[in-house]
């Protein structure tokens, strides 16, 4: 077995047949043999491996993205390096640091409400990145994403359609890019609709016991919604869990739509509507700019936007109509 072979095997280089690579790596074990990834990146000028640093992975929306990344950089002979920044930007600015610090290839970030730290970071040391999910006004970088002020305000105008004419919106944080986009589109939807729709927006409150209370407000008021917009699918698992503690039911009492495509969707009764991401494009897409990226460092960046669709199901009809008086 040649010294080339095993470098081959060890640089996750593809022109190795697969008997050889297999008896390469059970001499690895054998030996107990662990690459040393930070001297190999020291001395060969590359790491082979990604950054990738989300919010959260509560959401199904992250999730599927993190399983797409794992599957790209696996089939190109990366390796994904994933840390959470919890939405708190100087949580962020530290995870970035470290990331950079470990020498890694590029970075995939889906960045908090204010980034502007661990951007400029990014930009000073020269790290190619492509954001993801979110747009913001830095344009220093390449973006993917979606669309989101025209997802919500399609969405919104097809509940609207239905005969709502009071639509309540339930956001997880109004300070982020998306958020603020998908509330331009529903107002947008709003403002338009004839005759007039009252379209409320409130940010969940992250204990159970005060959502609930936000929850049942909004339904006793005045102008009571008849149709709920869940922002994401945490929010829409929230949503759910107080509407059956109330024994409020979908769609005969209110009309339920979420964005994300939760795996529970079809099994709540009656099944979920939803605005179904490309996530799994939208992956593929800030991968093959990355990889880009990396061999033309100087490129001028570029926005990839992608459309959402909505799949509707059970959870959303029309309006119950008030019971007449007697």
């Amino acid at each position: 077995m040649s010294i080339g072979t095993v470098s081959n095997v060890l640089n996750g280089r593809a022109n190795v047949s697969a008997a050889r690579m297999a008896n390469v790596e059970a001499a690895m074990a054998a030996l107990g043999y662990v690459p040393n990834r930070l001297a190999q990146s020291l001395r060969g000028g590359e790491s082979r491996v990604i950054g990738l640093c989300t919010p959260v992975t509560s959401s199904a929306y992250f999730v599927a993205l993190l399983e797409t990344f794992e599957t790209l950089a696996s089939e190109q002979g990366y390796e994904i390096m994933q840390v959470l920044s919890h939405g708190d930007p100087g949580i962020e600015l530290r995870r970035v640091r470290a990331l950079v610090g470990r020498h890694v290839d590029g970075l995939v970030l889906i960045p908090t409400y204010a980034p502007k730290a661990a951007l400029d970071l990014i930009a000073e040391r020269g790290t190619p990145t492509v954001i993801v999910d979110q747009v913001i006004r830095d344009k220093r970088f390449d973006y993917v994403a979606i669309d989101d002020r025209r997802a919500m305000r399609e969405a919104a105008e097809h509940v609207i359609g239905l005969g709502h004419r009071s639509l309540l919106y339930i956001v997880r944080d109004m300070r982020l890019a998306i958020v603020q986009r998908r509330i331009e589109g529903f107002r947008e939807a709003c403002s338009a609709a004839r005759p007039s729709v009252a379209g409320i927006v409130i940010q969940r409150d992250p204990d159970d016991g005060p959502f609930g209370r936000q929850v049942a407000d909004a339904l006793a008021s005045r102008d009571a919604p008849t149709a709920i917009i869940a922002s994401n699918s945490a929010v829409a698992l929230a949503t759910v869990a107080i509407l059956q503690s109330m024994n409020v039911r979908w769609p005969n009492d209110v009309s339920l739509l979420a964005f994300d495509e939760p795996v529970w969707a079809n099994v709540v009764r009656p099944p979920l509507a939803v605005v179904r991401h490309p996530t799994r494009e939208l992956a593929a897409r800030a991968w093959k700019r990355l990889l880009e990226r990396l061999q033309s460092p100087d490129e001028r960046p570029k926005r990839v936007t992608l459309d959402t669709r909505l799949v509707t199901r059970a959870s959303l009809g029309p309006p119950r109509l008030p019971r007449k008086r007697r």
